[in-house]
């Protein structure tokens, strides 16, 4: 038995040693730059091709030529070593040239898309102040640059003889990738981009004899790892024209006539390609050997495609990068047999790199169970390096201690040894204050009869929509495929509506644009208290209930009687396993009443229950009608027990305080006016009166061992700097403990991550045992955690009063808080609660979850 997050030790040694074995790869890295990697290629096979396009066709040595009169240019423009430069041209050889040139200076380009609109265009340029820009005479004619940036034009660059590039560490940044959506970009290292070539070129034995197709532009992920494939395995690019990047009939045409071996590109260009050639009644041509996938998710449906167009030994291989537009660092090999699978893993880690899946509460997780995909080794080494990787995304090993780099991606690990990825960060849904991925519904829908291309989309109002290209001929609506889709997913994930699109609008690097999808407007899905579980009799949904279970918690076989808690579930887990079943079976499960009593049987019990009168054909059921009333009976609360009995009225009316008191979950962005928290915060204050000292709250003995430290949000709260306070009870101040990036957010339980991203400020309540253990020995904790309760209901009926909103939380992982609260070894962690300025629910409702409010593991 091995349960998640319980450590690696404890897993079944097959699973260990699976594990270990998937990390085991290792291979030499080539020494230096890419620059010079490509300096001793093209001095072993100068007269080789290089890069071929409409327009210019270079050899290596050739190449190397005009590289280097670049070079020469921007030495004389005064560009150093370590020097951003842009790089602005359209797709062809020249960005290949351009990119060498920078290098071979020393610098590091930032490619730039020309085609983008002008204001996100220079967006980088302005964040860097970038002074220098390498472009074509043409877009120095065309484009409105920016004033006072120097330019130079590659086209009428001389070619330079070769020159020596100033040394560089091999970890140093080789190139950045402008990002909308940080003010750093993404940046890649020589020794990423070295390592990913190598093990590609070794794995698949690229060289002088292959031919790769180019698609994508250099100001992407894409167009950066396949012009690096070509230049450092020795294999030629060859472009088409620029009109024909988004043209399918044209990559047919142009994979024939220059006899092309390697295709490289997005899924969606791939089933662009391959219904060109249905249409056409066509195959791939044979000198197409390999076909190199990457940047989003690859059905079996897609594969079973190209499978009918290729022969056997075409080899396919999906790739994935720890961010976006980085270097890939795993690898899933595919064999002509496998085209049966709903999603194509993401594979094992590549050389030198390490793939681990983490529990949120950082142990291993077991085959089959979801965890968050981290990434070590090589990739990890590089980020360390280079400045600017922020503190949330860095997790350790739970045994080595190893630095990870966290990503995005939800995944498990399969007993193959692959990892398989099921869901993004960026596409969930918030039900019952969870995150939900729509990862199963994209699938599904993807699969159905007739679709050729689908993608589900999550929209501001934590609701999403659904997109599908149907296959030429196909009749298909949109209501019909929800329908069916219905059938195959929990109601959780449909989309509010399915549209019928005759195209994807695409990312310039030929991803579907899902930004531009969710700005689609629909209507709103079907509210979730309305959906029911699409069919089931007690007996099937206690089945499927406990295999589940089993699945989740890493065990082969469950009595659906028996108290998880004595299986060695833990909250966490509990909770992970009301989501997939929620999820996968598509029922409301009452966490609250799990944690009291953990059982299958409770998990499912509210559902066994039906007002019909059982079918007579039905046979003996699971649970009968008496049975269920006794279990109702066994578990139900106090207050239910006097029910029935006659008592005495206590009179008046309820306190009108009560109205205002609740949990909130949902906060608004507008930063919290300092005059407020410290309103809140001055309720634990310590004061005098009559020479005694006062709280308003409560403690055994006089003890009072809690204290308050609140963790403050970037640019959250008004005149307050982002970090740790210790809110001083005598002193009525808050005492700066660090400054800058407080508690990760990784030390938050999965269910409260939505609320703690919205939130402007958390409070941790901390108990310095040293302070109570003299006085009570054992119940100490016991005591800590009354007064607690004391002081969360005196914050939360100040917090109404102030305008501002809590969110009790129950579980945190205790070892994250010690660094960024600064605790002693004896301090506890006791209660934390979540702040900011409310959203108030549509309609006026409390804003609440719909199962209960308050606090959730």
């Amino acid at each position: 038995m091995s349960m998640a997050g319980e450590g690696f030790s404890v897993l079944p040694t097959e699973q260990r040693t699976l594990l270990l074995r998937m990390n085991e790869v290792t291979g030499p890295v080539p020494p230096g730059t890419l620059d010079e990697r490509f300096a001793a290629l093209a001095a072993e096979h100068g007269d080789a091709l290089a890069v071929q396009g409409p327009r210019h066709r270079h050899t290596r040595a050739g190449l190397l030529a005009a590289a280097d009169g670049v070079a020469a240019a921007l030495g004389r423009q005064a560009v150093g070593a370590g020097d951003r430069v842009a790089l602005c041209v359209e797709p062809g050889a020249d960005q290949v040239a351009g990119l060498l040139g920078i290098l071979r200076a020393g610098a590091v380009p930032v490619p730039v898309d020309p085609g983008r609109p002008q204001v996100s265009r220079w967006r980088q340029l302005d964040r860097d102040r970038i002074p220098v820009c390498v472009s074509q005479s043409w877009l120095l004619d065309r484009l409105n640059w920016p004033e006072g940036i120097a330019t130079t034009a590659i086209d009428r660059v001389p070619a330079a003889p070769p020159a020596d590039p100033p040394p560089r560490d091999p970890r140093d940044t080789a190139v950045v990738l402008p990002d909308d959506g940080a003010d750093a970009g993404t940046a890649i290292s020589h020794r990423e981009l070295l390592n990913m070539t190598a093990d590609l070129g070794d794995r698949f034995g690229l060289g002088p004899d292959d031919r790769i197709m180019a698609l994508a532009p250099i100001a992407s992920g894409q167009g950066i790892r396949e012009c690096c494939l070509g230049l450092l395995t020795g294999a030629a690019l060859v472009f088409g024209a620029d009109i024909d990047l988004r043209e399918p009939a044209a990559w047919a045409d142009l994979l024939v006539r220059e006899r092309i071996s390697v295709w490289n590109s997005t899924p969606t260009l791939l089933d662009l390609l391959l219904t060109e050639l249905e249409r056409r009644g066509e195959r791939l041509p044979e000198p197409l050997r390999l076909v190199l996938l990457s940047g989003e998710l690859l059905t079996g449906a897609l594969l079973g495609r190209l499978r009918r167009r290729s022969g056997p030994e075409l080899v396919v291989a999906h790739l994935a990068a720890a961010e976006e537009h980085g270097a890939w660092v795993a690898c899933c090999e595919l064999s002509a047999q496998e085209t049966d699978m709903a999603a194509v893993p993401i594979g094992r880690p590549m050389r030198n790199q390490r793939l681990h899946v983490l529990a949120e509460n950082g142990g291993i997780c077991p085959l089959w169970v979801t965890g968050q995909v981290h990434y070590g080794g090589l990739v990890a080494d590089c980020a360390a390096h280079r400045p600017g990787t922020g503190t949330d995304r860095w997790a350790a090993h739970p045994e080595s201690g190893e630095r990870l780099l966290r990503t995005a991606s939800f995944g498990r690990v399969l007993p193959s040894g692959t990892v398989e990825t099921v869901g993004h960060a960026a596409a969930q849904l918030l039900v019952h204050g969870r995150r939900l991925s729509v990862h199963d519904a994209e699938v599904a829908l993807a699969a159905a009869d007739g679709v050729r291309a689908a993608a589900v989309v999550t929209v501001a109002d934590d609701s999403a929509l659904g997109f599908v290209r149907l296959a030429p001929g196909t009749r298909r609506t949109g209501p019909e495929l929800l329908d069916q889709l219905r059938r195959k997913v929990s109601p959780y994930l449909l989309p509010g509506r399915i549209e019928i699109l005759d195209a994807f609008p695409l990312t310039p690097d030929g991803r579907v644009d899902r930004a531009r999808l969710a700005t689609t407007v629909g209507p709103a899905p079907e509210p979730v208290a309305d959906r029911r579980p699409v069919a089931a009799d007690g007996q099937a949904l206690l089945t499927s209930a406990t295999e589940i279970a089993c699945r989740v918690l890493g065990v082969d076989e469950i009595d659906p009687e028996m108290n998880l808690i004595d299986l060695g579930a833990t909250s966490v887990e509990l909770v992970r396993l009301a989501t997939v079943i929620e999820e996968e079976l598509g029922i409301d499960v009452a966490v609250e009443e799990l944690l009291r009593f953990p059982s299958i049987a409770v998990l499912v019990g509210p559902h066994l229950a039906t007002d019909a009168e059982p079918a007579a054909d039905e046979g003996e059921l699971l649970v009968d009608l008496v049975a269920r009333q006794a279990f109702k009976d066994a578990h139900r609360g106090i207050r239910q027990e006097y029910d029935q009995v006659a008592g005495t009225g206590l009179g008046g009316a309820a306190d009108p305080r009560i109205a205002a008191r609740r949990s909130h979950r949902r906060f608004a962005p507008a930063p919290v006016a300092f005059a407020d928290l410290a309103a809140l915060l001055g309720a634990v204050r310590r004061s005098r009166h009559a020479g005694e000292a006062k709280y308003w709250y409560p403690s055994a003995g006089g003890a009072y061992p809690l204290g308050v430290y609140v963790d403050v949000a970037p640019g959250r709260v008004a005149d307050l700097a982002a970090g740790t306070y210790y809110v001083h009870p005598g002193r009525a101040e808050i005492i700066p403990v660090r400054t800058g990036p407080g508690v990760p957010a990784a030390a938050h339980a999965e269910i409260n991550q939505a609320p703690l991203r919205q939130a402007a400020f958390a409070l941790y309540l901390i108990s310095r045992m040293t302070a109570i253990t003299p006085l009570y020995g054992e119940l100490a904790r016991d005591f800590s955690v009354f007064e607690a309760g004391a002081m969360t209901q005196l914050l939360m009926t100040v917090a109404a009063e102030t305008g501002l909103g809590l969110c009790p939380i129950g579980t945190v992982d205790a070892d994250a808080l010690r660094a960024p609260l600064r605790l002693r070894p004896d301090d506890r962690f006791v209660h934390a609660l979540l702040g900011g300025i409310p959203v108030p629910d549509p309609g006026g409702r409390p804003d609440r979850t719909a199962r209960q409010e308050g606090e959730r593991p």
